[in-house]
């Protein structure tokens, strides 16, 4: 939001979120947010000086990103495939609403 703010854009019209479940599905949804700021590192040093880089600054403290692998690792444990089936749409889910995004801004029908 504060790269909008600074860009004095608006804050897009939420995008609905394809697809419900459980614990697994937030697990998996989560997994793929967490794992966008490992990405969102790297694209943050490739913004000219000027720009804002508020939501790709946004990284993991130190050790942060094996601290939630453990946790992803303890809240799947004894799940079985159908836990793991629930994560996987659940990321895909989340990578869907990036994807989403990502086309209405390319068309400009972000709100």
């Amino acid at each position: 939001m504060e790269d909008l703010v600074a860009l004095g854009e608006r804050l897009p019209d939420p995008l609905p979120v394809e697809g419900q479940g459980g614990e697994a599905f937030r697990w998996g949804a989560l997994y793929a947010l967490e794992g966008s700021r490992l990405g969102g590192a790297m694209l943050e040093r490739r913004v000219p000086p000027g720009l804002p880089r508020a939501y790709l600054s946004s990284v993991h403290g130190k050790g942060g990103w094996i601290a939630f692998q453990d946790a992803l690792d303890r809240a799947a444990d004894g799940g079985g495939d159908a836990w793991i089936d629930d994560a996987i749409r659940g990321a895909e889910a989340a990578f869907a609403l990036f994807a989403a995004g990502a086309a209405a801004e390319q068309v400009g029908t972000h709100g």
